[in-house]
């Protein structure tokens, strides 16, 4: 029997579709002795004649069950489980206090990841129950609600993606922020790929910018006609 080997990442694809694929592949080869294989999800899974790919599905999905449950009952498997439970216990037992004193050593300092309410408390507790300076206060603001944000986080099991959203909806909504806004990082302009000019040249040319600024200037038009001509001017201009 030959075989032939379907070589891919089937990266972001169904094994429903890459069944199909195997068993179509099956058929070029006529009514040659051939066996299409195929590995997907760390699972391997072959094609043969008279298959379909429900057929195909089903053995895979066999297989790959079978190797789930070999797995749990391995000794490799236990002994993770294991780590993981003294780990999570290490974690969770942890004492989250704030050690750090004065403006330089809180802005330098890492603020920790909680993992159960208690050690969220103890932390905002110790960063805010203490004796604070006007500069202080900041750091004790910022590093309070950064522990609380990788709680919650923890808490949802939310992807980087999403905390990348979340931290940008903070500033959204401390700094009220309205309409389209992006920021500017002067690390990049170390790196030759980076054109902070076009970064925001390109926001503000976008269609989403150029519409609600003109909106906005349509507004302000009605809401202040009274304001300096020079404004008046260029609300005018956003507005055409």
């Amino acid at each position: 029997m030959q075989t032939v080997i379907m070589e891919d990442s089937f990266a972001g694809t169904h094994i429903s579709s890459v069944a199909q694929r195997a068993v179509e592949t099956l058929a070029t080869y006529g009514d040659q002795d051939v066996e299409v294989t195929f590995t997907f999800n760390e699972t391997k899974a072959f094609a043969r004649r008279g298959d379909s790919a429900e057929d195909v599905i089903s053995r895979w999905d066999k297989d790959r069950e079978a190797a789930h449950q070999a797995y749990i009952s391995s000794p490799e498997y236990k002994e993770r489980v294991r780590r993981d439970a003294e780990e999570l216990e290490r974690k969770t037992n942890a004492v989250m206090k704030e050690t750090a004193n004065g403006e330089a050593e809180m802005r330098e300092s890492s603020v920790p990841w909680p993992y159960t309410m208690k050690q969220l408390t103890d932390y905002v507790e110790s960063v805010t129950n203490r004796q604070h300076d006007y500069g202080t206060c900041v750091y004790a603001m910022s590093m309070a609600a950064t522990a609380a944000f990788y709680y919650v986080a923890h808490q949802l099991g939310v992807t980087e993606f999403q905390s990348s959203c979340a931290d940008m909806d903070i500033l959204r909504r401390t700094r009220s922020l309205k309409g389209p806004w992006m920021i500017l990082k002067a690390e990049d302009a170390l790196y030759p790929q980076y054109d902070l000019r076009e970064k925001l040249s390109g926001m503000l040319d976008s269609s989403e910018t150029r519409q609600w600024l003109r909106d906005e200037a349509r507004k302000k038009l009605i809401e202040s006609p009274t304001a300096h001509p020079d404004v008046i001017a260029h609300w005018k201009r956003l507005a055409e």
